[in-house]
């Protein structure tokens, strides 16, 4: 690096803000924050330890409930051995580095559209500062690697915008298929219909975009294919059934369901209230479940007790659910109606109140408080959070923020719509406004639980457009009274 590159104002703040990360976190490990291991035993989407170590590639290659690469991922980590404090230093590391990342990715992208260096500078700082941030980095989840590989995303699409360059267009596909392989609420849809809009706004440039998401897109549909010749599931995962119940079948008065299943309008599975159940509660499914010799697929509990999802039964348990949930959609879709809205509302809740961050977060109550009281403004802060939505517990700050930055992007794309035309930093603007809405929209269209963890994942997408949104106000303010002092000052004289 130059000497004139080390003094430069970015390379200083990239400094300060790496420098402030150090030091919040060596606070946070002071008042008692500690990577969590214990998902690796509980957790669902995490497969059995044993097989991460011993049968990697052959467990993720199989397994029908997640894609592949998080636990690809945690599968090479433990194979360093079970050193627990190796472990919860090498994933404390790995999890640092990606939220540092995400950090510098969100500055970074709000600088090149223009937001004024203080103003990036603070948004980014409080970003960092957020106790969901400093405690779903510590804990092995596929929250912190999403988060990350979003901001990858957002400034490898706004590098193409500012300089088109074949080898960061092709670097831009790959990285969205990584998030497809990574996390199952990213399908083939959202890839092609950003890559329609990739190729829209450079229309120079059409060729090289479709030639540069042709591969990856290939790739993305080799897994599609790989699971439906494993499970009959053309998806990346097979688990959308059982999630989708929760909002629909499972949401009916429990009177109704029973006179639905003996109408036949339902299955016998829709009297059973729990999705996720035991391998017992679906004796005969389990029964007619063949042995395929591959203990991902064979083995009915993980080597720490909990249920392995993944066993190839619950394909059948999905597709049955599926059909029931939407069965219940025909029938009944109020209920569906008011399960989407209270996962809208959940959704607007702090991102730390998340039950599998109790302990860590109990480590940082002081601020985690403060935080959701003051600057989320929500009225009811719950000492002991938990998944069912209480009065009081959305952050209306939140919820005002959010609101904001969706019509800040949906006028700033119906502008560009009028015109016929849009400038490159209007392009990213809708860009990152499209990601917002899409795990929106899909997230709580199936899932009711963990809504606020989705926005999480965008939330520094939602923090650029309300940065960029107050300069440009800012600015045309500025303007108005420039202006206004202008033709003052021409009058008196």
């Amino acid at each position: 690096m130059t000497a004139a590159a080390a003094s430069s104002p970015r390379f200083r703040a990239i400094a300060w803000l790496s420098a402030l990360y150090v030091v919040s976190r060596v606070g946070f490990w002071l008042a008692g924050v500690r990577f969590d291991l214990s998902p690796l035993d509980t957790s669902w989407q995490i497969l059995d330890p044993v097989l991460l170590r011993e049968h990697l590639l052959q467990s993720v290659f199989y397994m029908p409930g997640q894609p592949p690469l998080y636990n690809l991922m945690l599968g090479l980590v433990l194979k360093l051995g079970d050193n627990t404090l190796l472990l919860a230093a090498t994933f404390r590391l790995l999890y640092s580095a990606m939220a540092l990342a995400s950090v510098l990715l969100l500055f970074g992208v709000m600088r090149r559209l223009g937001v004024s260096k203080p103003l990036a500078f603070t948004v980014a700082l409080v970003f960092m500062l957020t106790p969901a941030l400093a405690l779903y980095e510590a804990i092995p989840y596929y929250t912190l690697p999403i988060l990350a590989l979003l901001g990858a995303i957002a400034w490898l699409f706004q590098s193409l915008m500012t300089r088109f360059s074949l080898g960061h267009c092709l670097a831009l596909f790959v990285a969205m298929a990584v998030l497809i392989y990574t996390r199952s609420m990213f399908q083939w849809q959202w890839f092609v219909v950003l890559a329609a809009y990739c190729a829209l706004v450079l229309p120079g440039y059409r060729r090289q975009v479709l030639l540069a998401a042709a591969v990856p897109l290939i790739a993305i549909f080799a897994l599609y294919g790989k699971n439906l010749m494993i499970t009959g599931h053309f998806a990346t995962s097979d688990w959308m059934g059982m999630s989708l119940s929760k909002l629909t079948t499972l949401a009916i008065d429990h009177d109704e369901r029973q006179r639905m299943v003996e109408a036949g309008a339902l299955s016998d599975m829709a009297m059973i209230d729990f999705p996720f159940n035991t391998p017992e509660t679906y004796p005969e499914i389990f029964a007619a479940t063949p042995a395929t010799g591959i203990p991902v697929l064979d083995q009915k509990r993980r080597s720490t007790g909990h249920i392995n999802y993944n066993h190839l039964a619950y394909a059948e348990v999905s597709q049955q659910a599926l059909d029931d949930a939407l069965a219940a959609i025909r029938t009944h879709p109020d209920v569906y109606l008011d399960s989407m809205a209270t996962a809208w509302l959940m959704f607007l809740r702090p991102a730390s109140d998340y039950p599998f961050l109790a302990d860590n977060r109990a480590a940082i109550e002081p601020w985690s408080r403060a935080f959701s009281r003051y600057l989320a403004a929500q009225p009811v802060y719950p000492d002991k959070p938990g998944f069912d939505l209480e009065p009081g517990q959305i952050g209306w700050l939140i919820a005002v923020g959010y609101g904001l930055a969706v019509l800040f992007g949906f006028y700033v794309l119906v502008r560009a719509a009028v015109r016929r035309r849009v400038s490159a930093a209007d392009a990213v603007i809708i860009f990152l406004w499209l990601n917002i809405m899409y795990v929106s929209v899909i997230g709580n269209a199936f899932e009711v639980d963990e809504n606020q963890r989705f926005r999480f994942s965008v939330n520094p997408f939602i923090a650029c457009l309300l940065a960029v949104l107050a300069q440009r106000l800012f600015e045309s303010l500025r303007r108005t009274s420039w202006h206004g002092g202008h033709h003052t000052r021409q009058a008196d004289q």
